[in-house]
């Protein structure tokens, strides 16, 4: 099976394309620049197609030429998102492709239109698809990616004094799923025998408190290292951050104030599911919050 991975240079992209070769699968890639990619992926491709910008259908159409699935794991940025993906799909349907798995990886993005920018995007996308497309995409619900929150977001974690900020109450649990754990997941829903069927699949690696994010740490670093708390005030705080960001920034100033939706948002149970799929696939061992950071040093 040859596996097409779009955005494969991403931090969602690399674990799949891993997780690919873990499978015995052939895998292409499709970004910018293969020279984003770790050797030990880089090395063991089928090939690989360079897109000039988020509009190069002529690479899109050379990626998807005779491969059996594709993974899009483009930037989370809307004209990626929907442009791009887009774009994609329809190289897909060109080539004959059946089995296609969406970028999708948050929360249920399906709930509450018009709670979050991004997620407006996501569910665009999976309408205009279902409306107009012979493919039928697997959307991965996935609660919060553990790598985001403690490695990209300094508004959710501070590395350097190991600070854990957050709204509302420190004993409220958020779903989180690893990036390692993602791909071993997206590579079962596209090898299952209906992965051309599509629909929802809904996991998580583990639910956190910020409390429980503070024992873990302490158990995972042995003592050593305390993590801490900071609490940013109430969901309802959130919530007024949240209003007033939109007010001040538009639409189009999305990334200005997107933290709060969140930060509101995940308490206010706006985007909750429950992780049923995760007895689909019992070859998927389930990472834990303490086993996260003890694979993560740097964190």
């Amino acid at each position: 099976m040859l596996v097409l991975i779009a955005g494969i240079t991403g931090f969602v992209g690399i674990p799949c394309a891993r997780s690919a070769f873990a499978y015995g699968l052939e895998v292409r890639g499709l970004a910018r620049n293969i020279n984003n990619l770790p050797e030990d992926v880089r090395s063991r491709l089928e090939g690989f197609e360079t897109m000039s910008s988020p509009y190069d259908v002529a690479a899109m159409d050379r990626a998807t030429k005779g491969v059996d699935a594709i993974i899009c794991s483009f930037a989370g940025i809307p004209e990626m998102f929907m442009d791009s993906q887009l774009l994609l799909i329809r190289a897909a349907e060109r080539a004959g492709v059946k089995i296609f798995h969406a970028t999708s990886w948050n929360y249920d993005w399906t709930l509450s239109p018009g709670s979050h920018e991004i997620y407006d995007d996501m569910r665009g996308f999976a309408h205009h698809v279902a409306v107009s497309s012979t493919i039928k995409p697997i959307y991965m619900f996935t609660g919060a990616i553990a790598e985001y929150y403690f490695k990209r977001s300094p508004y959710d974690w501070d590395a350097e004094t190991k600070t854990f900020s957050f709204h509302g109450s420190s004993n409220f649990p958020t779903r989180y799923t690893t990036a390692e754990d993602i791909g071993n997941y997206v590579l079962e829903a596209i090898t299952a025998p209906n992965a051309a069927d599509g629909g929802f699949v809904r996991v998580q690696s583990f639910e956190a408190s910020p409390e429980d994010i503070v024992k873990a740490y302490s158990a995972a670093r042995e003592g050593s290292i305390t993590a801490k708390l900071n609490c940013l005030g109430s969901v309802k705080d959130a919530e007024n951050k949240l209003n007033e960001g939109r007010a001040e920034n538009g639409k189009g100033g999305w990334y200005n104030f997107i933290r709060y939706c969140y930060q509101y948002h995940i308490p206010a149970r706006s985007w909750d599911y429950e992780p049923v799929d995760v007895a689909r696939f019992p070859n998927v061992k389930q990472t834990s919050l303490e086993e996260f950071f003890r694979r993560n040093p740097e964190v």
